[in-house]
């Protein structure tokens, strides 16, 4: 049996015993498809070895996914991510629409789209406060929807995190 295998048995066989074992047991077929195909790639000897970059080739060869399914996966090594002690999440596939949106990718409020944009670089708000210059605190209230901000300072946020805007004037 592979390393990576034994590995993943120990945290596997009390999981798959508890709670909702139909979707436990998918939630490590998924895991397990995305290992094998990570081994087949790369050669896995530990699942300690697992990066970001694992998990990036492993969208970039299945973009043909829907985003269900793509979101299941996600889930997955998001569950294996928590079982190997790795900090933050695990990259996101780019054809799922982050929560908070609308079904088609659009917004109605700029604080929604900026914090949604956020989350899908995976930038903590210090993080983006460090990209843009502006304070952390300024960062939170405008995802809060905090109303009296700088058009200066949306506009470095909207930059920086490469969001489209369109607008439309109401009918007065």
């Amino acid at each position: 049996m592979r390393t990576w295998a034994e590995e993943l048995q120990a945290h596997t066989h009390d999981y798959v015993r508890r709670g909702g074992k139909q979707n436990r047991k998918k939630q490590v077929s998924l895991i397990i498809a995305f290992l094998e195909f990570t081994d087949s790639t790369e050669k896995l000897t530990s699942l300690d070895r697992l990066g970001k970059r694992h998990v990036i080739n492993f969208w970039k060869s299945h973009r043909d996914l829907s985003e269900k399914v793509s979101y299941d996966y996600w889930l997955g090594i998001c569950k294996l991510w928590e079982w190997i002690n790795k900090p933050d999440k695990p990259p996101k596939p780019n054809n799922f629409i982050n929560s908070g949106s609308a079904s088609n990718g659009v917004f109605t409020e700029l604080s929604s789209a900026i914090k949604s944009a956020r989350e899908s670089y995976n930038y903590t708000i210090q993080q983006l406060a460090n990209l843009t210059g502006l304070e952390a605190t300024l960062i939170e209230s405008i995802e809060s929807g905090e109303t009296k901000i700088l058009f200066s300072d949306i506009f470095c946020l909207l930059k920086t995190l490469k969001i489209s805007t369109l607008y439309q004037v109401a009918d007065q």
